[in-house]
């Protein structure tokens, strides 16, 4: 398959999901809760009562297409279009996430091509450069 051909399978692939133009306001905001609940779960070690309840409001979500993403401890560069980061400290090479605000959540389609996400809410992150151990 030529380079024109590729091009053109992949906007034909594109075109053929049905990508929401916005997600409501109050579905991202339900989603970025959900993130916030299962962070404060996860800090009080619970070992599943609740979680499963949380797992469950994921699937339900995910029914529709929208899954969130934890970047929390990944690599930055500036070149990430998925996430919006502030630095914290005075390096500026090597920088990981460190404190995740609003999680990167997607709107995800599966077709006879595979699985693609498009990017509906960026992630605000603090990053900072690695520590050297």
């Amino acid at each position: 398959m030529g380079d024109r051909q590729k091009v053109e399978s992949v906007e034909q692939m594109l075109k053929s999901m049905e990508i929401p133009e916005q997600v409501p306001k109050s579905i991202l905001t339900a989603i970025n809760q959900l993130y916030e609940m299962e962070q404060k779960l996860n800090k009080l070690h619970d070992p599943g009562t609740l979680q499963r309840n949380v797992n469950k409001m994921k699937d339900a979500f995910e029914e529709f297409g929208l899954a969130y993403e934890d970047p929390m401890g990944q690599a930055f560069k500036e070149t990430r279009t998925d996430l919006d980061a502030r630095i914290s400290g005075s390096g500026t090479e090597n920088l990981v996430v460190v404190e995740v605000i609003k999680p990167i959540i997607r709107y995800i389609s599966t077709d006879g091509h595979g699985r693609f996400s498009v990017v509906v809410q960026k992630g605000i992150v603090v990053v900072e450069a690695r520590k050297e151990s």
